[in-house]
């Protein structure tokens, strides 16, 4: 049974009135309308709740890990690992690991501990609920919902989208961000009167939704880039300032906001936040602090994730990096998971044995992907059961393209801030940066440089300069891209197993990477040919499956990153690799067809056969169109760029409709009768925005992993935001895959769709509400298709 949910009484209809007003941040003056009143959201709080006969014993009493002295230093406290956090999770008295780590203690750190030793021994699931219960406020209320200050009800990009119904629902996207922005709770600080694993900070935050209640770091990346679409700067500058207070605090950015999470990081993408802010704002008096500190993040990843290794294609010494957690428990935020997958080994693992399983967990979380058979020795043992590909993760031999090709851009975009800072300043680099560590990486910048074109800029003049070494660093990595993990017969970008000294067959979205970071091999860029080859598995992909194609990976093992799960940061990534091709080929050939067979796609490309990718289902087909007209005539690295962003919106929107979604005036609710016949529909629900998407099912969310799939949610409101910024020119119709979506008359007897086809007898329209502000005289209303089972 499931743990009950209480809702704190603070329900409310969100209101939102604009009045101009003008606001500042730094330098720069920004004139935006403003929200003038609010009612938060409820906050749900969960209750533990036994699972199994109160009497029974917790298990894994006796068997505690060692201390973990990067979580709070290794002291005694209810949200790290120890004897407190395992007898409490093992319990089995939530659903969801997080939610125990994420509840401040009621009375101080000491009392606590106190309550719990004076349990004794021979503890059992009854004794652990009671005690929960009585010592543990409620996860989620420390921090708070705030109402958008500077709301933007019509940010330019709306001008750019042509069609009403995604013109009307992303200003309704565009209005999520209230739903997602929080700052602490200064009533909740705990302020030695009790405990929380909450990392307070000094400026708002958006967080991604669900169970992801605080900040994260990568997820960040793609928020930022919404809400500068939402021309909403003064977020964006507070989200820049929180992550370099992580830096000053920890010399480097945690994976999240609790305290849990401070021994790993997420893939680096604080200098890609702060040159996509500038590149908007032109706002560069952030620069000051920004500078030392990204330069002092670049410097934590040099010391604590780089290596030298030798290339067994060039026998060259490149420098490369890794993920690499110091861990050796359970992380706090999945401890039942972790602990399950290594002590049910069979056979059962020794105490060093185990230690590496727990560090490789932790790892696979620090990429971002966790987890993915890309980390896997073994991925398809068990489609049904994660636990035994996990046990052969090997993530921390893996060299992996997107983090190099990260590491390389960010030293590249690096480089070019401090160009800027001293063009606009006339003065030398901000900080003490003059001599800068590299790491592992010294013997490499002497001895194996080939250096890095100057730009000319002031601060690039001398050899002793940031700019100068950041280029050098940007090459180093670059280099190593270009050896280890480009597969010139493949055409594409893949991982380097350093365990069996050759790069990995796994195809994944991270192989575009390299061209998102400007990072292109000269076979592309000399030769369209080679550059359709880099390609060809993308085309495939467009035309074999009706979602979303950037596709996770190709294989279906029930792990969170893979098939069939496709994520928004892949479809920015890979729009912005066809966009660096664009470039290369600004007067590109037009193809009759987008799409092609699999006997097309380069030789071993996509890493398996074509009888072992799984199908497209004829049934989540539907309406959808695996071309669309608007891409037909254009350049092809511009067609692609337009068929995946149509299919992420296609994707984005019908799950949204599938959940309860409507526009006023403009988009009735689907019948409650239809909605609920999907299992996915909550009730007093108006859409839902999903953090993944089903390549097979445009309707439907992704699945799969340990936890179940999150709503909100922030990083796909930022790629939506996005991709009907830059592409909305170009957007068809939305197209659900069972859902017609219909123009009615006016009487309501009769509709047509865009093709022509006229249904007769669709009955009157009852229109449901979920805010908006479309104006349009137009009246769409959808009704699904039942599937065949």
């Amino acid at each position: 049974m499931r743990s009950p949910i209480i809702t704190t009484p603070l329900l409310g209809i969100l209101t939102l009135t604009h009045t101009l007003t003008s606001s500042s941040v730094g330098a720069q003056n920004i004139t935006q309308t403003s929200s003038v009143s609010f009612s938060a959201t409820p906050v749900s709080t969960t209750v533990p709740s036994a699972t199994v006969a109160a009497d029974t014993p917790v298990p894994g009493q006796g068997d505690y890990p060692p201390v973990q002295y990067l979580c709070e230093n290794g002291s005694n406290t209810t949200y790290c690992p120890g004897v407190l956090l395992q007898d409490v999770q093992l319990a089995g008295i939530f659903p969801d690991s997080k939610t125990f780590v994420d509840k401040p203690t009621n009375g101080t750190l000491n009392d606590t501990l106190a309550a719990f030793n004076a349990l004794g021994s021979n503890l059992t699931v009854g004794t652990m609920e009671t005690f929960v219960e009585s010592n543990f406020k409620g996860e989620g209320l420390d921090l708070e919902q705030i109402p958008i200050e500077g709301f933007v009800q019509n940010p330019a990009i709306l001008d750019n989208i042509s069609d009403p119904i995604y013109k009307a629902w992303t200003s309704i996207v565009n209005s999520y961000w209230t739903l997602l922005i929080r700052e602490t709770n200064e009533s909740s600080i705990c302020n030695g009167q009790c405990d929380s694993s909450l990392i307070p900070l000094n400026h708002t935050v958006v967080v991604p939704g669900g169970r992801y209640r605080e900040i994260y770091y990568w997820d960040s990346r793609w928020i930022i880039e919404g809400l500068l679409k939402s021309e909403l700067y003064n977020y964006a500058w507070n989200l820049l300032q929180n992550m370099m207070d992580f830096i000053d605090l920890y010399g480097y950015i945690p994976n999240g906001g609790r305290k849990y999470y401070i021994n790993r990081s997420q893939p680096p993408v604080f200098v890609q936040m702060l040159d996509a802010y500038i590149k908007v704002t032109s706002n560069t008096t952030i620069l000051e602090r920004a500078l030392p500190l990204a330069s002092a993040e670049l410097e934590w990843w040099a010391n604590n994730r780089t290596f030298n290794y030798t290339s067994p294609f060039t026998n060259k010494t490149v420098l490369v990096a890794h993920y690499a957690v110091n861990n050796s428990a359970p992380r706090p935020e999945g401890y039942v998971e972790d602990y399950e997958t290594v002590t049910g080994s069979s056979p059962a693992l020794n105490d060093s044995a185990k230690a590496e399983l727990y560090s490789e967990l932790a790892t696979g979380a620090e990429s971002g992907w966790d987890y993915s058979s890309r980390w896997c020795k073994q991925p398809l043992l068990n489609a049904t059961d994660n636990n035994p590909a996990l046990r052969t993760l090997n993530v921390k031999a893996i060299i992996p393209v997107d983090l190099l090709s990260l590491l390389s851009g960010d030293h590249t975009l690096l480089a070019n801030l401090y160009d800027l800072y001293a063009n606009s300043t006339g003065g030398s680099a901000p900080g003490n940066n003059s001599t800068m560590s590299s790491g592992n990486s010294t013997d490499i910048v002497q001895n194996n440089s080939t250096g890095s074109s100057s730009t000319g800029n002031s601060s690039s003049s001398t050899a002793s300069s940031p700019a100068f070494y950041h280029r050098q660093q940007a090459q180093l990595f670059q280099d190593a891209i270009l050896d280890l993990c480009w597969d010139p017969a493949k055409s594409w970008f893949y991982d380097f197993n350093t365990t069996s000294n050759s790069r990995s067959n796994v195809y994944t979205p991270a192989g575009a990477w390299p061209l998102w970071q400007n990072i292109t091999p000269n076979e592309l860029v000399n030769n369209e040919t080679k550059a359709l080859e880099f390609v060809s598995g993308a085309r495939f992909l467009l035309g074999k499956y009706s979602g979303i194609p950037s596709v996770a990976s190709l294989l279906a093992t029930g792990l969170n990153w893979d098939f069939p799960n496709s994520w928004p940061p892949h479809v920015h990534t890979t729009i912005k690799a066809f966009e660096n091709l664009g470039r290369h080929y600004p007067n590109a050939s037009t193809l009759s067809n987008l799409t092609i067979p699999y006997s097309q796609v380069v030789n071993g490309q996509l890493g398996v056969e074509e009888a072992e990718l799984q199908p497209q289902p004829a049934s989540t087909i539907g309406n959808v169109s695996l071309q669309t007209q608007e891409a037909a005539g254009k350049p092809w690295p511009l067609a692609l760029s337009i068929e995946y962003a149509n299919r992420y919106l296609g994707a984005a929107f019908c799950s949204w409709y599938s959940t309860g979604g409507a526009i006023e005036g403009l988009l009735t609710q689907l019948p409650l009768s239809e909605l609920n016949a999907t299992g996915t529909y909550t009730a007093g629900q108006s859409g839902v925005m999903f953090e993944k998407f089903n390549a097979t099912d445009t309707d439907a969310a992704g699945g799969g992993g340990e936890y179940t799939v999150q709503v909100g949610f922030g990083w796909t409101n930022g790629v939506v935001l996005w991709a009907a910024g830059e592409y909305g020119q170009y957007l068809p119709s939305p197209t659900c895959p069972m859902i017609p979506i219909i123009e009615v008359n006016g009487n309501g007897n009769s509709s047509v769709y865009s093709n022509g086809t006229t249904v007769n007898g669709t009955g009157p329209i009852e229109n449901s509400s979920s805010g908006g502000n479309a104006t349009s005289s137009l009246l769409f209303a959808g009704y699904r298709i039942p599937r065949e089972d």
